[in-house]
Parts: structure tokens; sequence; C-alpha cells
């Protein structure tokens, strides 16, 4: 049930005392994964990490009368016992599909006036009857010249049911920790594969997930939308397995075996996975290419587990004329040579923890540069409320 790597467990030795620690979890659909990172002077150090897969939750939750958040829970709780993490700050994500990140335009506002407006465009993206049942969380993330020579402000809206907040709240105080950061996964993916750097230009980050895909659009690092498709890394298995008559489980080794199941012309798999993903992808870009004809999309960058899929990188580099990579969120954390190992085996499965627990460490560096002290929290998403 809990898959555990001693050989990072013990990394203790490059402890020093005094250095703030970051506890990134990611409630994950196939796996919970938690990273621990040390800031040693201002570079954030791997000391720990952990996986608990949960390929076979269904099954216990069925077999052991649970309800999902008593599994949750108790597979978190497992873990972290394994680990034995040397802080309480924890940073953590909920699912891109538990939420909603979209743009939305106001002309010039006062503070008073956005909180009115904001309130008045989610009732159109969000469907409940009531926003007291919603956390909703927004900022100016840009300014432009409408058509007519306006200014037209930029806002970015992010919303989740109060429900699900209070979920993620919940599996946090059960283990006594401390929520440092509460947000949706979307943020920490692009903290993890991207800087944030004026003039780097528009990028789509597409995370194929286990249960959903992630297709996130980018400009100067910044988000600036996020679309999510119920549909990922699980369906496609599904069709490898019935295209050449296959168990799940072996198709699941074969993708990520090595063979390219895309580009082979007399053997080539249509998977309709990747062909919404590709359509949702080409209306994102087109739709923001129109609004900011200035702004082109440069790149697109792959992160989940099926970003592995072999063939994949010159599969949508074809198909949609860029550039196309697979993510390295590990490349910002120094880490050990057998440690070198792991990060290969687990490639950008880890990306959202990464982020997480990047986010305190880039808070911490922060402070430091502008000589406050680093008391070890950052703003939680949502207390902005309107």
């Amino acid at each position: 049930m809990i898959k555990w790597k001693d050989e990072i467990r013990i990394r203790n030795t490059m402890s020093f005392f005094g250095n703030p620690r970051f506890l990134g979890i990611d409630f994950g659909t196939a796996a919970l994964k938690v990273v621990e990172f040390e800031l040693v002077g201002e570079k954030p150090v791997l000391v720990n990490y952990g996986v608990a897969d949960f390929s076979h939750l269904e099954e216990e939750i069925k077999d052991a009368a649970y309800t999902y958040d008593e599994a949750v829970s108790l597979y978190l709780h497992a873990l972290l016992t394994k680990m034995q993490p040397k802080t309480n700050k924890a940073y953590v994500a909920m699912p891109a599909y538990t939420g909603l990140i979209t743009l939305v335009e106001f002309p010039e506002l006062n503070e008073a006036q956005m909180n009115e407006a904001v309130q008045f465009e989610a009732h159109k993206y969000v469907p409940t009857a009531s926003l007291d049942d919603v956390a909703l969380s927004w900022e100016i993330i840009g300014r432009r010249k409408g058509s007519e020579g306006d200014v037209v402000m930029e806002v970015l809206l992010v919303a989740a049911l109060r429900k699900e907040v209070e979920r993620y709240q919940a599996y946090i105080q059960r283990e006594s920790l401390e929520m440092s950061l509460l947000e949706i996964e979307t943020f920490a993916i692009v903290r993890a594969l991207l800087e944030k750097s004026p003039g780097s230009g528009a990028k789509i980050l597409i995370d194929i997930g286990s249960r959903a895909t992630n297709i996130i659009l980018t400009d100067d690092g910044v988000v600036k939308l996020s679309r999510n498709i119920d549909t990922g890394g699980k369906d496609m298995t599904r069709t490898l397995s019935d295209t050449i008559e296959v168990a799940r489980s072996r198709a699941e080794e074969l993708k990520k075996s090595g063979k390219d199941f895309l580009n082979q012309r007399e053997s080539a798999v249509v998977f309709p996975t990747l062909q919404v993903v590709i359509t949702e992808t080409k209306r994102v870009i087109a739709s923001h290419e129109e609004k900011h004809p200035e702004s082109k999309v440069t790149e697109i960058i792959l992160s989940g587990g099926s970003s592995r899929l072999a063939g994949i990188v010159e599969y949508l580099s074809s198909i949609f004329e860029l550039p196309v990579s697979i993510g390295h969120p590990w490349s910002k954390i120094q880490a050990t040579e057998k440690q070198q190992v792991m990060i290969h085996e687990t490639d950008t499965s880890f990306a959202v923890a990464i982020g997480l627990a990047l986010g305190g460490a880039e808070s911490a560096v922060n402070s430091r540069r502008q000589g406050r002290g680093f008391l070890g929290g950052i703003d939680a998403m949502f207390q902005k409320k309107v």
C-alpha cells in the first residue's frame, strides 16, 4: 500500500540547525505524494519524500467499509509516520477538477467595486445557487488597452466549493499540521516548471493526470487560464488495452515501456483522450491569440504520469507545429547522486508536491531579502472572501 524509499528518508545528514523546512502534500487521484525541502542559503534541498499508491483505494474502501475521506486520512497518517518530517508547515494542493480558474475582464475599478463585480461574475461560472457555498479568491494580473482605448483590468478568478476546501483542511488538521498554503494544483505545477520572467512569453502546460487533464495558459510565467478535462491516463490505458487486446495492467506497463504507439503508421493507436486534449488546447491558444495578437504561444510543456508515453512529444509537436517538451520540476531542487536515481524514475509525477514546497521556500527567501524574519506561513488561498 505504501511505497517508500529508505535512502531518501535518512537524508537528515544534509540538515543544518535553524534552516526552515517545507512539506508539500499532493492529494492526487492516483497517489498521495509528499516532499520535504530544507532551505540551505537560498537553495531548496530535498531531504525526504514518500508516495502512497491509490490504485487499490476503491477496493479497500469497499472491503473495509471506510469512507473515502477516512481512507485518505489513513494513507496520509501512514505515510507521514514513515517519513517522520521535521516540520509541521504543510503546503497543500486541491486537484484542479475541484476548482475553477478563469480570466475575467473589468473596466478600471476600486477594490470595493471589484468585490461586487467579482461576485456578479462568479455567478456565471460557479454552478451553485448560493455563493455562500463557494470560496472565492481573485487577483489583478494585468491591464491592457481596450478596443476603444480604455483601460481593461485582467483579473484571475479562482473558486472552489467551500466543502472541498474544508475537506483538505480536515486532512491536515487530523495530523496536527499547520496549513501554511492551500491552493489549486494548477499554481503549484506552474511554480515547479516555469519561472516568472517578464518577456518569457505565452506558454501552454498540459498536465495529464490519472483521472483528468489540466490545460494551463501562462504569460510571462503567470497563470492566465486553466481548463480541466475529465479524461486522463486511465482512459489512455483503457484505449491501449482494448486496441491491442491485453489486460489493463499489461497496458499500463506498455505505456511506460518506451514503445511508441503514436507515430508508427501501421500500428499507431488512436487515443481519444489525446484528441480531446488537442482540440481544447487549440481553442485555448486561439482565444488567447485573438485577444492578445502580440502574445503568441511559443511552447508547450508536458507533465503528469502519462507525459512519459513514448512518442508523445514528437506527436504533439507535429500537431501544433510548436516546440513541445517534458517539464523538469526537479531542476530547481538540490539533490544527491542517490536521489538523482529516484528523480529520474519519478520524472514529472512529483511536480505538484515540488511546486507546493517551493511556494514556502520562495516566500522564505523573499522575506530574508526584505530583511524580515520568516515565520513559516504564507497567506492561504481563499482567505480573500468576497
